[in-house]
């Protein structure tokens, strides 16, 4: 068997993950007659294969994932993520794949398969890889042993390095389609699921895809009444992200367009896409996505928020119609 290494790349919260895992339990799926090629084969989700991916805890499945990404998934128990958990506390707060962890998967690719069928790398997200790591990854991509298919994914393929790039079968990933992204979110009982839809553009695998909606929709309406209080309940990443949000919806509805973020909301926002103006806003977007790049706040959390919603409220009443 002979399996090229696959990168799968998407936007977040689309279910790229989700879709990885899907892969790697087709193909140790131990029913009668499955078809060994990865997004072909289809988990029965009854045999002890399917019961073993599962749990966790199937021998020739080997998951590496950075540790902060672990924790969130749920899948902190696996080896993959134990391997270098030390050291990926330390390696940008377990935000990348440490050496160690490519190492140990390295030793584990070299032995026989346990149940006699494929063994099944997932490395996500290929991103996550200093140099040193990816330099050690390498060595599986270029030689890779029998029967060994090698999974990994991104959500920023132009910051997978190229070396790796160029060695993986690159496979694009949409986002789901409305009435697949409403079904999970209803399956989720997501309160709201139509607005929260139209919130994250259909990136409903996220673990939390209302984040910032609740807070957004009350500065939409302290603003249109020409109040803002105090709004607390977000971090400043989240509120980069609402904020920009609003403001593309702001162009939007100046430009006669209807919102895509806060469908619910069009009226409002109407009346504060009245008083700003549009360049002004956009010169405003791009302050915002500068900050978005920046990892860490130098300033208290909750004065950076209310520092950004000042400056908003002077955009939405000094512009001119």
């Amino acid at each position: 068997m002979d399996f090229p290494a696959t990168l799968l790349h998407g936007a977040r919260g689309t279910g790229l993950w989700e879709s990885l895992l899907e892969a790697a339990s087709g193909l140790l799926c131990e029913a009668p007659g499955r078809v060994l090629a990865p997004w072909q084969s289809r988990a029965c989700g009854t045999c002890a294969g399917c019961h073993l991916v599962r749990a966790g805890t199937h021998p020739d499945l080997r998951v590496v994932l950075p540790a902060a990404l672990a924790a969130e998934l749920g899948w902190g128990a696996e080896e993959g993520a134990e391997a270098g958990q030390g050291e990926a506390k330390g390696a940008a707060a377990g935000r990348e794949i440490g050496i160690e962890q490519v190492r140990g998967l390295i030793d584990w690719a070299q032995g026989t398969s346990h149940r006699g069928g494929p063994k099944v790398a997932l490395v996500h997200p290929l991103d996550a890889m200093a140099a040193p790591a990816a330099n050690a990854l390498l060595k599986v991509l270029e030689e890779p042993p029998a029967s060994l298919c090698f999974l990994t994914g991104t959500h920023q393929l132009d910051r997978v390095l190229p070396t790796l790039r160029s060695r993986c079968s690159l496979r694009a990933w949409k986002r789901p389609g409305a009435e697949a992204a409403l079904a999970e979110l209803q399956r989720r009982g997501q309160a709201d699921a139509e607005a929260v839809l139209h919130w994250s553009r259909r990136a409903v695998f996220e673990a939390d895809p209302a984040r910032g909606l609740d807070w957004t929709r009350r500065l939409v309406r302290q603003l249109a009444e020409g109040r803002v209080t105090q709004l607390d309940g977000v971090t400043p990443a989240q509120a980069l992200e609402s904020l920009q949000k609003l403001t593309l919806d702001l162009v939007r509805v100046r430009s006669g367009l209807a919102p895509s973020y806060l469908a619910e909301l069009d009226a409002p926002l109407r009346r504060l896409a009245g008083r700003g103006d549009t360049g002004a806003w956009l010169q405003w977007w791009q302050r915002l996505a500068q900050a978005a790049r920046t990892p860490d706040f130098p300033v208290h959390a909750g004065l950076a928020v209310q520092a950004w919603v000042v400056e908003l409220q002077q955009l939405c009443t000094s512009g001119t119609n």
